[in-house]
């Protein structure tokens, strides 16, 4: 005869056991999305199919460029861009860098050109909406590059670059 208390610590162990198989074989919850929340959509504005026009001096047409800007197959992580004018390509890659707080830009053209870009949304009283400074490798003083945008509505932007000479000069 099989005694109470060694029935009721078997069913015990069954139970135990049982509960540590279901506990192993459960699916594991999926890891957080990355690159959530509003920091990481504050370039958001740029991605589109643009046409862009820009003054090349005085006596010279307009000239024109495409730059397809595009979230790219990493996700909502990185935002590519893919520019052309006659005679000139070039890419970039954009990311929001959450441990600097800065959204970082790398850009490569078919001329030899990079730039390593950092920066964000403007300063309340600036006039404009978004900057990435050309950040400058060490020993290396000018020149001193960025770019800005100027958001007009939905489907209009000003993007200009701007230079000067020394970082204390005022852009």
């Amino acid at each position: 005869m099989i005694k109470p208390k060694l029935v009721a610590s078997l069913l015990l162990v069954a139970v135990l056991l049982g509960s540590t198989a279901n506990a192993d074989t459960a699916k594991p919850k999926p890891p957080p999305k990355a690159c959530q929340g509003p920091e990481f959509r504050q370039l958001d504005f740029w991605v589109g199919d643009w046409n862009l026009s820009y003054n090349q001096g005085k006596d010279k047409p307009m000239g024109t460029a495409h730059n397809l800007i595009t979230k790219s197959a990493l996700g909502d992580c990185v935002i590519t861009e893919k520019f052309s004018m006659p005679g000139f390509h070039g890419t970039s890659l954009s990311i929001f860098h959450k441990q600097s707080g800065k959204w970082r830009q790398t850009w490569v053209d078919d001329q030899g050109g990079y730039f390593d870009l950092a920066g964000g949304p403007a300063p309340k009283d600036a006039d404009y909406d978004f900057g990435l400074e050309l950040v400058h490798p060490e020993g290396m003083k000018a020149p001193f590059l960025r770019m800005i945008w100027q958001i007009k509505d939905a489907d209009h932007l000003v993007w200009r670059w701007q230079s000067k000479k020394s970082e204390g000069q005022n852009w």
